[in-house]
């Protein structure tokens, strides 16, 4: 455990995405940091003061590391969140991301004003760091000047951020480990961040009902500004909702439930949904339905448009512009119908060398061993994963005149007079 770093357990891009979330929801600063107080991600909202001025000096720097290690081991200490003033005169937050009794990094947040500043020690505290009073004292005067009680709010939030995040850290320690032993804690950890994650899920769900009762609340600007909250929020729930998804894919805890759907009805639910959530980013999509597809199939319509959503978000997000054509099709197989759905991107390009990465990691293993580039691809792997459990297929392909071709393909069966038959 001394030789292992934060990093190490999780990917810096789900730490930044995860912080900027974060610093959007609460509107204050946040960073996180390894043990030693140093940052490992880019800072979230930060004041001016913070980042242009105490940050640049040397002194001030060192003391801003000192800040943020001495918060995390005070809440620690404390068994909860730390609520503290930073050397600089700030009020800060801070929660420990921990393995076991290590503390591999802080989650800290903060940089606002609580109450009025006594100009006299602002003065003394920027000539023990070697800047200017003057300055000093008219920069620290331009940040937000905010209630304790919403100060402590937006830790609390902090401290379940941080309870996930060390549970995911516990658990990625705990899968690089090759003993027995090790996989046998794996296994008992399972649960416990489980209760984590649809904890943070809940919470998240709630926020963003919230909000959207707030945007129908407030003038026009302020409404633009909640949407893009919303849109913010969306993003980290879908993380945490593929990370659920995943922990139970790992422990074999996927159930499939079938039911009769409608393959159009199914579609045109799934484009809504996603346009709703994440917009069009300037794409036309078009639906077509061929005429040997039954209207009515019995099948896992939860599960179909789960690996649907995933594969059409990632489209839209993957470019802008141009057309984007779902098509459902269908051909019998002995008893089945084998319902196959390809999503067209006219846009989106990826090179010989990306397929034939992503066809060699789709072919290879358990959702347990599967790695892309390095690092583990919860999307991919939940869509190969739940279309490998419904005996089912996926493909990728390049368009021969530009483009892409996302392609399922999963036996089904049709339903006749309220009653699933072969065809």
């Amino acid at each position: 455990m001394e030789k292992v770093h934060l990093l190490e357990l999780i990917d810096v891009d789900i730490l930044q995405k995860i912080q900027d979330g974060f610093s959007e929801y609460t509107g204050m600063a946040a960073l996180i940091t390894d043990a030693d107080g140093v940052p490992l991600t880019k800072g979230s909202g930060f004041t001016v003061f913070c980042k242009e001025l105490v940050r640049k000096s040397e002194m001030g720097n060192r003391r801003c590391e000192a800040c943020d290690r001495d918060g995390a081991l005070k809440a620690l200490r404390k068994g909860e969140i730390s609520v503290y003033k930073c050397h600089a005169g700030l009020t800060d937050y801070a929660a420990p991301i921990m393995v076991k009794d290590k503390i591999l990094g802080s989650f800290v947040g903060g940089q606002v004003r609580t109450e009025e500043l006594d100009i006299e020690e602002m003065r003394f505290k920027a000539q023990e760091i070697g800047l200017d009073p003057e300055q000093y004292i008219e920069t620290i005067q331009k940040t937000n000047m905010l209630k304790r009680e919403d100060v402590e709010k937006a830790a609390v939030f902090l401290s379940r951020i941080s309870e996930a995040l060390s549970a995911i850290a516990y658990q990625s320690f705990l899968r690089i480990q090759e003993s027995r032993q090790a996989e046998r804690a794996a296994r008992s950890q399972s649960d416990f961040v489980m209760n984590l994650s649809l904890h943070m899920k809940q919470n998240m769900e709630e926020w963003m009902e919230h909000a959207g009762d707030l945007i129908e609340q407030v003038d026009m600007p302020a409404a633009d500004n909640m949407r893009a909250l919303l849109k913010q929020g969306t993003e980290v729930y879908s993380m945490v909702e593929d990370a659920v998804e995943y922990i139970k894919m790992s422990e074999g805890k996927v159930e499939l439930s079938e039911n009769n759907y409608r393959i159009r009805v199914l579609l045109e639910e799934i484009v809504e949904n996603v346009i709703n959530h994440y917009g069009d980013n300037n794409k036309e999509i078009e639906i077509r339905v061929e005429r040997d597809v039954p209207e009515f199939m019995l099948g896992d319509a939860g599960r179909i448009g789960q690996i649907l959503n995933k594969l059409l978000f990632n489209c839209i997000s993957g470019s802008s512009g141009g057309k984007i054509s779902i098509q459902a099709m269908s051909r019998k197989v002995s008893y089945a119908v084998m319902l196959q759905i390809s999503i067209e991107d006219s846009v989106m390009e990826l090179t010989e060398e990306q397929v034939e990465r992503i066809r060699q990691y789709i072919a290879n293993g358990s959702i347990q061993e599967k790695e892309w580039e390095g690092k583990p691809e919860m999307e991919l792997a939940i869509v190969n994963f739940l279309i490998q459990q419904m005996s089912g297929e996926f493909e990728v392909s390049k368009k021969t005149d530009g483009g892409t071709i996302l392609t399922i393909s999963l036996p089904q069966l049709e339903v006749k007079g309220g009653t699933a038959h072969g065809v």
